[in-house]
């Protein structure tokens, strides 16, 4: 059985790369940068995530499915981070059912309507 501790990284598929590019080093004062391998995904990346872009030519709908979730210390400074981003189309609630890692949480979407969260632990 394989036992994971975290997911290291994933990519999101979105449909303009230089404008996703934008965002997310506005957003998390990440490090963007199109990998020398592949000149069609980029690297976003800060001290503590890294992820992956790629452009794709899905239909609107099919990029609105993906959702990535950060947890954070404090969910009040993202919040404050958002609106200062005008970001304000934001949803606040909170999860109790897992067994474990139970959270705060602050969801909103970036501009391909991909579904952005960031979460506390409670």
């Amino acid at each position: 059985m394989i036992e994971p501790k975290k997911i290291d990284h994933v990519c999101l598929l979105v449909s303009d790369l230089n404008r996703s590019k934008k965002y997310y080093e506005d957003l998390f004062g990440a490090k963007c940068w199109f990998r020398k391998d592949n000149s069609k995904m980029i690297v976003v990346e800060t001290k503590d995530i890294h992820f992956f872009l790629t452009e794709s030519k899905a239909n609107p709908e099919f990029l609105s499915n993906q959702h990535l979730s950060f947890q954070v210390d404090n969910l009040k400074e993202v919040i404050s981070n958002l609106e200062a981003l005008e970001i304000v189309n934001y949803k606040t609630g909170i999860i109790d059912f897992f067994e474990h890692e139970n959270y705060r949480w602050c969801e909103w979407r970036d501009p391909d309507n991909i579904r952005l969260e960031c979460v506390e632990p409670i």
